[in-house]
């Protein structure tokens, strides 16, 4: 008897491998939608001016993701603002 076991057939390989990149992607998009979400979660309680349970959803992401939304912050105050002089 040999204690070598059989090599695994190259479709198996294949699907393993595939397997384990849809994992891997997979996180990824979890990661990112989370962070869409906290990111949602606090324009909701700045909205009703509930402002530390805005912060508590800030507090959970990461530098660079806060530097987007400040960014996108911005640009949507802008764009409301020059809505608004539109309307009037």
């Amino acid at each position: 008897m040999t204690d070598q076991t059989p090599e695994q057939p190259e479709w198996a390989k294949d699907l393993q491998k595939a397997l384990q990149n849809t994992a891997a992607e997979l996180g990824k998009g979890f990661n990112q939608m989370s962070r869409i979400l906290a990111a949602q979660g606090a324009m909701g309680w700045a909205y009703r001016g509930d402002l530390e349970a805005a912060r508590k959803a800030l507090a959970t992401l990461p530098p660079d993701h806060l530097q987007e939304i400040s960014a996108a912050a911005a640009v949507l105050a802008s764009l409301a603002d020059e809505t608004l002089r539109e309307r009037r």
